[in-house]
């Protein structure tokens, strides 16, 4: 079966196209042959050698749709010809994958593998960090930073569907509109406007329910000045510094809580009760993908060198 590969850690380019055995199934496991594969930015450290692989050669991405092609013994909830959608899926950027058949969750039949692919990393995370995480409740405030990247427009969706009332941040007015359209009821330009001064006066100066963080670093002192008493903070990356220092006092004078999540490490019982549930917001239309660009499978390095980039809104999806 054809792969993309990699045999060194570097730039873009030591990605390339190979050959490998397709792979043979253990029992709860199905085959998918993969329609398209999506690619994160952990994809980037992993080839970069800032996360380490296990071996060479590294077949990279976690985040994959296609149809289930071959089912092993036990698995019940699969059969052949299903479409599905998975993340966590090791292995992704290959012809077939074999996962775990509790790891894969229905595509509805109006969505692309590509939007299947578009969905998965990106709405898993925003889902369990919403309501795994910080337990998000009906007519509670949310704020969203990054609401035009990926996870954010994702988490505005969601908490939108959840009833919730959702301030995003995003950074000019493209961006914005991305997270109007995706529910967002406030949009801050936080390059424009003093974020905590606009949350403390949408809040009428009580604070804000939920945050959720892509840059704990950078915004931790700050999510702690627009927290309410009793109010959490969901720390899904921290990308500048990921060792911050911690306002304790204030911490506590808040009585906030702060939560991690790594979808990575994450209970897989968890897991699979929110990836049944995006499927069911997609199979209603109430949830949407957001892809930015597509890319042939022949072009993993330039879907890397464009994520890297920063300059595609949407998840980047390599079409297999």
């Amino acid at each position: 079966m054809r792969v993309i590969h990699y045999k060194e850690y570097g730039e873009p380019n030591v990605l390339t196209v190979g050959e490998m055995e397709k792979p043979t199934l253990k029992q709860g496991q199905v085959l998918v042959k993969v329609g398209a594969s999506g690619v994160n930015p952990v994809d980037t450290y992993f080839r970069k050698g800032i996360r380490e692989v296990n071996s060479f050669p590294h077949v990279p991405h976690f985040d994959l749709a296609g149809e289930v092609v071959e089912a092993a013994d036990g698995v019940q909830n699969l059969s052949v010809g299903d479409r599905i959608w998975a993340t966590n899926a090791k292995g992704a950027s290959a012809e077939y994958v074999a996962i775990d058949a509790s790891a894969a969750f229905p595509l509805p039949s109006h969505l692309t593998y590509e939007e299947g692919a578009a969905v998965a990393m990106a709405f898993m995370t925003a889902h369990l960090s919403l309501f795994y995480r910080a337990n998000l409740k009906k007519e509670e405030k949310v704020l969203i930073y990054g609401a035009a990247g990926a996870v954010g427009q994702a988490a505005v969706q969601l908490a939108k569907r959840a009833g919730a009332f959702v301030i995003a941040t995003a950074g000019n007015d493209e961006k914005s509109q991305i997270a109007i359209k995706a529910g967002a009821d406030v949009v801050i330009n936080y390059k424009e406007e003093n974020v905590v001064e606009r949350v403390l006066g949408l809040t009428d100066e009580k604070g804000i329910d939920v945050i959720l963080d892509m840059s704990v670093s950078e915004n931790l002192d700050k999510n702690l000045d627009m927290i309410r008493n009793g109010g959490r903070i969901v720390t899904i990356g921290s990308p500048v510094n990921n060792t911050p220092e911690l306002p304790w006092r204030k911490l506590n004078m808040k009585n906030a809580a702060l939560l991690g999540i790594l979808l990575f490490t994450v209970d897989p019982n968890e897991a699979g009760k929110a990836g049944h549930d995006i499927s069911a917001g997609l199979a209603q239309k109430s949830l949407s993908a957001h892809i930015g660009e597509v890319f042939l499978f022949e072009e993993a390095d330039k879907a890397h060198a464009k994520l890297e980039s920063k300059s595609v809104d949407g998840r980047i999806i390599i079409k297999h």
